[in-house]
């Protein structure tokens, strides 16, 4: 973790050097805040002489709606919103950039983002039909590409229109105070993907989002040293997910003093691409799940395969430790026989069972497999319809410590093991 460290301090520094000079105001480019005027341009001239300057803030002012379609940050320049200022997305798509929809889309730069405590507003609803079918959108909505040393900081980011925030090949940022909150029907609706960058720190966030609140992808590069602490989450699918996709893998990640809430999966690890999740720990957390679903679980950590003739993942070295789960669901930790999960901890884990679900819903389970297109397979093992609180199956170096059930605990069997080796109580 210390090179997550040095990372931090790196773009604090680079962060206090830049911002030091005084903001550029739109309105002196011609910016309108009636709320109907497009305004792209006018920020876009902003944002390039702040740029020309050498770097700085770029002002939305409070008063008013400003409109807008695509931006593109650029290099030292960070968007600085006041208490009360609104940045809104066009409801029209023919106002993004045909190569890169996106209301802020940022490539191969440093040093950049968005602070202060204004809102940006998607305009998600004028994007998707009365039954909340996706309609063509900016998606995802914002985005940073092979970026460096970021910082977005206190801005509420409301109403998006698909993903919220998305850093692909970025490697330094920090994330604080945000405030994300999309309706709970709203279509791929994610709060924070982060997919195949490293170094990064989410805090003291506030997330309420249609889709998964926090989800790390790794595709080509490692996903590594995330630190992810202090909290609130709610999601009307995950709130901390790894995946689906996982084909290189995720590692040196801590999660630690988050309050999740309403949410379908409370941790859901979805290994099926290859991959390898290793070396990471989930601490000192409340999860309570409520969901659309019939099926629940505050922890799911899983080992599949997109296609038939995929091979199998790893996940492994993995610590839960002072977690206390609210929930109707059930937990399930399940490897395959050729691809077990190796050396995984609980430690002072109270599960609260609030009820039991009915023997017909057993019935009718299937494993969730973290995407709805994504079919299955008759050589994967499938233990959804096991009746426990705690569903163990193919470990080795399994340990539990303190890992109690209350509640309806005597409705059904606390924990099932099957095919676990080196159990340790």
């Amino acid at each position: 973790m210390k090179a997550f460290w040095i990372s931090v301090l790196l773009i604090a520094s680079l962060f206090s050097l830049k911002v030091s000079a005084q903001p550029l105001d739109i309105r002196q480019f011609g910016a309108k805040n009636d709320g109907k005027t497009l305004n792209s341009a006018a920020i876009q001239a902003a944002i390039d002489t702040c740029h020309r300057r050498g770097g700085g803030q770029v002002l939305i002012p409070a008063g008013g709606v400003f409109l807008s379609g695509t931006l593109f940050l650029k290099e030292h320049v960070f968007l600085f919103l006041e208490a009360g200022a609104t940045l809104k997305g066009s409801p029209k798509m023919q106002d993004y950039d045909k190569k890169h929809p996106q209301l802020i889309f940022a490539e191969y730069l440093s040093n950049a983002g968005f602070l202060g405590s204004g809102v940006i507003d998607g305009n998600g609803s004028a994007f998707w039909d009365q039954f909340y079918l996706p309609l063509d959108r900016p998606e995802p909505w914002i985005v940073f590409e092979h970026c460096q040393n970021l910082q977005f900081k206190g801005v509420q980011l409301l109403n998006s229109p698909a993903h919220v925030l998305v850093l692909e090949h970025c490697d330094g940022a920090v994330i604080d105070g945000l405030r994300i909150v999309n309706t709970v029907l709203s279509p791929n609706t994610d709060g924070i993907d982060i997919a195949d960058t490293r170094n990064v720190s989410i805090q003291n966030c506030y997330i309420q989002t249609g889709d998964d609140a926090i989800c790390l992808k790794s595709h080509q590069h490692w996903v590594e040293n995330i630190l992810v602490t202090n909290n609130i989450l709610m999601s009307d699918d995950t709130a901390i997910k790894f995946g689906t996709g996982g084909d290189v893998g995720t590692r040196h990640c801590i999660f630690s003093d988050n309050v999740i809430r309403n949410s379908r999966y409370g941790i859901a690890l979805f290994q099926m691409d290859g991959g390898i999740y290793e070396y990471c720990q989930f601490n000192n957390m409340t999860i309570e799940t409520s969901s659309r679903q019939f099926t629940e679980y505050p922890i799911f950590v899983d080992i599949d395969k997109r296609r038939a003739d995929d091979r199998l993942g790893s996940i492994r070295h993995l610590i839960f430790s002072n977690l206390q789960l609210i929930s109707r669901g059930n937990c399930l930790l399940a490897g395959q026989p050729g691809a077990k999960i190796e050396d995984l901890t609980l430690r002072n884990v109270t599960f609260y069972a609030t009820e039991t679900p009915p023997v017909s819903s057993l019935r009718l389970a299937r494993k969730p497999r973290g995407n709805k297109t994504l079919g299955y397979y008759p050589d994967m093992r499938d233990y959804s319809k096991v009746d426990a609180w705690f569903t163990f199956a193919h470990h080795t170096g399994l340990n539990l410590d303190q890992v109690k059930v209350e509640g309806a605990k005597n409705q059904r069997p606390a924990f099932q093991m099957i095919d676990v080796k080196k159990v340790k109580k």
